[in-house]
């Protein structure tokens, strides 16, 4: 095969990879895809798991790893995770938002409850959240969902919302009154981390299960979010 060509299957794959993962949640089985680095910028571990329904474990996973190239960009790993997506036909794909934390495995690769020695870039950062923590935060191990919304969809979130009655009139009274759920929560060690909702989305999802919008459904979406973005 040509170089051109290769460059070219290369291109095609990483463009499918990213388009599968903007159509969000089309049903199961889904494919989630994580990037780990020894910082914030080169990506030297990507896991791909495959989750067979909801609630599920991860049914299948497969790991690839490089040392001198970020596997974000590595032409051949590109190729096998969507051919390792298209084996299992995964109707989602969820692709984490940059590097998520340490390629190494506490109590695999280092002792339990200490920092990775290869990895000093996350000695002092939550490996799920990539947020700075000090002292006694460091200690905090739970990680949860906040559903995020997004100010020009606040009217429309009332609107399809069957429990809009005790929702905040306007956008600034939810973000202010969540901001202040968020710190009491960082305060009992709960990191909760923001998880960005498109309300069609969110209906989808919603529709899927034969759920209402309301609170309860709002937060099992942003848990579900979540947990797709992590393997």
């Amino acid at each position: 095969m040509s170089a051109k060509r290769r460059r070219y299957q290369t291109k095609s794959a990483r463009s499918d990879l990213r388009n599968r993962a903007r159509r969000g949640f089309r049903g199961y089985p889904m494919a989630t895809v994580a990037y780990y680095g020894p910082d914030n910028r080169f990506a030297s571990k990507v896991a791909v798991g495959i989750i067979l329904e909801e609630d599920g474990q991860v049914a299948f996973l497969e790991r690839w790893f490089s040392k001198d190239r970020d596997v974000r960009t590595d032409p051949a790993i590109i190729q096998e995770i969507v051919a390792f997506i298209d084996q299992h036909q995964a109707r989602s794909v969820a692709v984490t938002d940059g590097i998520i934390g340490c390629p190494h495995e506490e109590g695999k690769d280092y002792p339990l409850g200490e920092d990775c020695p290869q990895c000093p870039y996350w000695a002092n950062r939550d490996r799920r959240t990539g947020e700075w923590v000090e002292g006694e935060d460091r200690k905090a191990k739970t990680v949860t969902g906040c559903a995020w919304y997004r100010a020009e969809q606040w009217d429309r979130l009332r609107e399809i919302s069957v429990d809009r009655d005790r929702l905040e009139q306007t956008y600034e009274e939810w973000v202010a009154h969540a901001e202040e759920a968020l710190r009491k929560m960082r305060k009992a060690g709960i990191y909760a981390k923001k998880v960005d909702v498109d309300l069609e989305e969110l209906l989808a999802w919603c529709e899927a299960r034969g759920r209402e919008v309301d609170g309860e459904a709002r937060a099992a979406y942003a848990a579900d979010m979540l947990r797709q973005r992590f393997v």
